[in-house]
């Protein structure tokens, strides 16, 4: 676990922290609790009171086996697996990934969100589909000085600041954003971004619940 990157921890994976540093360690835990409580499929149990292996490899078997870009293992093809192989998608990758986007469009090419809007969906490598099956997990980057459209959906979503300061309007509402800031937005809420300096947001939603349930609406207002 690193700065900005992030890991997954799907359903019947026992799993555990510790910090092998000398400073402390925080991160953002995204959940989708409220949809599992709420269907009665709640299960939990407790694992070894240790965590199993406490190496810290800079790279995780996961990504030796599905890290590399556009190639999968072919003993594994063919397999879909509701949630992603990869459990460690690392900031280097995804800044690499945002920064291309800008890029290109300052050489006039397609593939930013929106002027000045870069962004990028966490996938899963045997589906193409998102991560994790009832969560959808993206990075966000504006450039100084831009905005996003005014959109609404019936998906929820939480928000953290990664990076930056700029601001957030919520059905009309501006609030004052800066590093280490979370907000969240609910169903079918306003929600448009500025950005004062380069703004990097990091979000998780349940829109793949309601997508799979063709529930999911998108409006895009201006």
């Amino acid at each position: 676990m690193r700065r900005g990157d992030l890991l997954l921890t799907p359903g019947w994976h026992f799993h555990g922290h510790q910090n092998v540093s000398g400073t402390p360690m925080a991160w953002l835990d995204g959940l989708d609790i409220p949809f599992v409580a709420t269907t009665d499929q709640g299960f939990f149990e407790f694992g070894p009171d240790q965590v199993r292996d406490a190496s810290t490899p800079d790279r995780s078997r996961g990504e030796r086996l599905w890290g590399a870009p556009g190639l999968i293992p072919v003993s594994a093809a063919g397999q879909p697996r509701p949630a992603s192989p990869l459990m460690a998608y690392r900031w280097a990758h995804t800044d690499a990934a945002l920064g291309a986007q800008l890029e290109l469009e300052s050489e006039g090419h397609p593939g930013v969100l929106e002027p000045g809007h870069a962004a990028v969906r966490f996938a899963n490598p045997t589906t193409g589909g998102d991560a994790l099956p009832t969560m959808r997990t993206e990075m966000h980057r504006l450039r100084a000085g831009t905005g996003t459209a005014r959109t609404r959906t019936t998906a929820s979503s939480v928000w953290q600041v990664f990076d930056g300061r700029g601001t957030v309007t919520l059905d009309g509402k501006v609030h004052e954003l800066e590093h280490g800031d979370v907000f969240a937005v609910p169903s079918w809420c306003e929600l448009s971004l500025h950005a004062d300096t380069e703004l990097d947001l990091f979000t998780f939603s349940d829109a793949p619940v309601f997508e799979k349930l063709s529930l999911l609406r998108t409006e895009v207002i201006s």
